[in-house]
């Protein structure tokens, strides 16, 4: 079921109002690196529509692994902007790479909007959380929002890192790998999640959901963000990638099929695995300093950051 928070009050915030497409030559390429995950359906149907050249963005697709890939993408000056978890982003801002979020996408609120979720196959003969030690455990790359995860969910349940294996592969391949038995156990998100738990091979056992162990304040999961220096030269890009992005999700709410579509084309997912997926394309793109801070606290908290990391750095609100 499609469902959209605050849609109205976003709209008339952002004040969309249908524009004529700009002439080739007044585009500006924008080139966005990127992991696939549903989040990200609108843009992909923003791009189709002309949304975003009607704001003169000419804005180019580039796909990788995960966030830590986005990360790189950036510090090489292949992408200009690019869409991941905060954990990540975080990491390279530590180590010296000066990235801002400047747009916030969807959120996880305990206990009605949960997104991670850590599943088991049946085979490994693991039941809840602390049959976990001595397990292999995948989850996506380094230092990305899965290993927050795992971390988080492990030690709920009396484990250390050192009683687990971790395991870091994308996404994508996590369902060969529960299948045949390299990963007893997986953090992953949607659309894989809704695949793995269809698969008979791999009859999953859910273990927990939700990035986070409550209790937890709502927190921003995923963004869009740039260097210091590009957020500060393009303004009016930023604004015309929030317009662009609104525009698409006001869109979507009504043309289920279309989502379906983007699903076929751009992800592979077959009809009977669409149906049961769980979407909700939040119609909001604000950003503030607190965004990231439960998932920023967790991540000091296992050691992924230091102790002094200023989380409300890693966030441009615009202000």
């Amino acid at each position: 079921m499609l469902t959209s928070r605050a849609l109205g009050r976003a709209i008339a915030a952002f004040g969309l109002v249908a524009a004529m497409a700009l002439p080739a030559a007044a585009q500006q390429k924008v080139r966005f690196a990127y992991l696939k995950s549903t989040t990200l359906i609108p843009f992909f149907f923003a791009i189709e529509k002309g949304y975003f050249k009607a704001e003169g963005i000419d804005l180019e697709l580039i796909a990788v692994a995960g966030g830590p890939a986005v990360a790189a993408a950036l510090a090489g000056g292949s992408a200009d902007i690019g869409y991941a978890a905060p954990t990540p982003i975080a990491i390279a801002r530590e180590q010296g790479q000066p990235y801002k979020f400047f747009i916030g996408l969807e959120r996880e609120k305990h206990p009605d909007d949960l997104w991670g979720t850590m599943l088991a196959s049946e085979r490994s003969g693991v039941k809840k959380l602390a049959d976990l030690k001595g397990k292999t455990i995948i989850m996506g790359p380094p230092g990305g929002l899965c290993e927050l995860t795992v971390r988080e969910w492990v030690s709920s349940a009396g484990l250390t890192w050192a009683d687990i294996k971790p395991l870091y592969n994308p996404f994508p391949q996590m369902m060969a790998a529960l299948e045949v038995g390299n990963a007893d156990a997986a953090c992953i998100i949607e659309p894989f999640t809704t695949a793995v738990q269809g698969n008979d091979k791999i009859k999953a056992v859910q273990l927990s959901k939700g990035y986070l162990v409550p209790p937890v304040a709502t927190y921003s999961v995923d963004g869009v963000f740039a260097k210091e220096d590009w957020i500060a030269a393009n303004p009016k890009i930023i604004e015309g990638i929030k317009k662009a992005a609104l525009k698409a999700w006001n869109e979507l709410a009504k043309e289920p099929k279309t989502v379906e579509k983007i699903l076929t084309d751009e992800f592979r997912f077959p009809p009977t695995l669409i149906s049961r997926l769980k979407l909700d394309f939040v119609a909001e793109v604000g950003i503030e300093a607190q965004s990231f801070a439960p998932i920023i606290e967790r991540m000091k908290k296992h050691g992924m950051l230091k102790p002094d990391f200023d989380g409300a750095k890693l966030v441009h609100t615009g202000k």
